[in-house]
């Protein structure tokens, strides 16, 4: 019978980091939980910024912030790091929106979202949208759910940022916009189109930016069903890390399963 400590990849099954071009780590659980940056992050960093053809990008399903939020928040940090080095699952959702002429949205989010989709040209209404559009509404008000309900009543396209179910926080998990999407279905038995993770696209359309193949790369990351099944999807090489949300048990019941399984992102300083 396997122990569950023995599922953690060696250092030789994690020689193949060495190989990488591109690394892409989410943000929640993995380089930081709540408001607290995990060991040796910033000496991770440093050292990504050292190698010849290296390229590193955060990647974060979190949609209650801008990007411009997350610069400062990962700067914060003392990472130096520039805006070109942040994925967030509402890029997609622009550039679906503006690929499908998209004007007018009803954008279930925080202040902060709809400033970034209104920069982005978007007109926000709360009468007669064109599409509905669910993000991590941190600021979410009953009032705005029975607005959602009578909207998707009416079949008018429906997407999300992510379905996460959950977020982690140093003091637990509080409700994601998946849960929000499972209240709406309940009330309208329908749910959105994703543009967020696990989609696979979140990771290709930066690959394909690059020109570099997706064995080249490598995604980091603490969930199961986002992380590591986007990795996946995009023949990406997928590192669980058990920082997050996932545990040893978890990933021996899923089906999506990690090329490989490391303690914390920390572990990588030990192999470049």
């Amino acid at each position: 019978m396997i122990k569950l400590s023995d599922m953690i990849s060696s250092k030789s099954d994690l020689e193949i980091i060495k190989e990488k071009e591109v690394f892409f780590f989410d943000l929640d659980g993995t380089i930081y939980l709540g408001n607290k940056l995990f060991n040796k992050v910033i000496d991770l960093i440093k050292s990504l910024k050292k190698r010849i053809n290296t390229r590193f990008f955060f990647l974060s399903n979190n949609s209650s912030k801008s990007t411009e939020d997350y610069l400062q928040k990962l700067n914060g940090y003392n990472l130096n790091i520039t805006i070109d080095n942040i994925i967030l699952s509402q890029h997609p959702v622009i550039y679906y929106l503006k690929e499908k002429g998209y004007k007018k949205v009803f954008l279930m989010g925080t202040t902060s979202l709809k400033k970034e989709f209104e920069n982005n040209g978007f007109q926000l209404t709360e009468e007669y949208p064109e599409i509905l559009v669910l993000a991590f509404d941190q600021e979410l008000t009953y009032e705005r759910l029975v607005k959602a309900s009578k909207f998707l009543e009416k079949d008018i396209p429906y997407i999300a940022t992510h379905l996460d179910d959950r977020c982690p926080t140093e003091d637990g998990y509080i409700p994601d916009a998946g849960g929000f999407a499972s209240l709406l279905y309940k009330t309208t038995e329908r749910m959105p189109k994703v543009l967020g993770k696990p989609n696979k696209e979140m990771l290709l359309f930066k690959l394909q930016e690059l020109g570099i193949s997706s064995d080249k790369a490598i995604m980091f990351g603490d969930r199961l069903y986002t992380d590591i099944k986007m990795g996946k999807n995009a023949g990406v090489t997928a590192c669980c890390v058990l920082s997050g949300e996932t545990k040893l048990d978890m990933i021996k019941d899923s089906e999506n399963k990690p090329d490989l399984i490391i303690e914390g992102v920390w572990k990588i300083l030990d192999i470049l």
